[in-house]
């Protein structure tokens, strides 16, 4: 298992031109078959591959691998 920790931060939102804040974040990750297999019914395409990934389709993998309840889907955008 992985464990990432997205510390609270000021945000700024460019199409509303407000700022927030947003609360620290624990994310408890695990790589798995199950996981895998969401991704490529959503993509349709192999996961374990040569190709090259977006950046969507890896924020996307994070979101499968996710075994935290309740996480706020705006958190995966504060990744890098």
């Amino acid at each position: 298992m992985l464990v990432i920790i997205i510390p609270s931060c000021e945000i700024y939102d460019e199409k509303t031109n407000t700022f927030s804040n947003t609360k620290e974040q624990v994310l408890t990750l695990e790589h798995s078959l199950v996981s895998i297999s969401k991704w490529e019914a959503k993509y349709h395409k192999p996961f374990l591959s040569d190709k090259e990934k977006t950046n969507e389709e890896l924020i996307d993998y994070i979101r499968f691998m996710t075994l935290t309840q309740n996480v706020d889907p705006k958190i995966y955008n504060y990744l890098t």
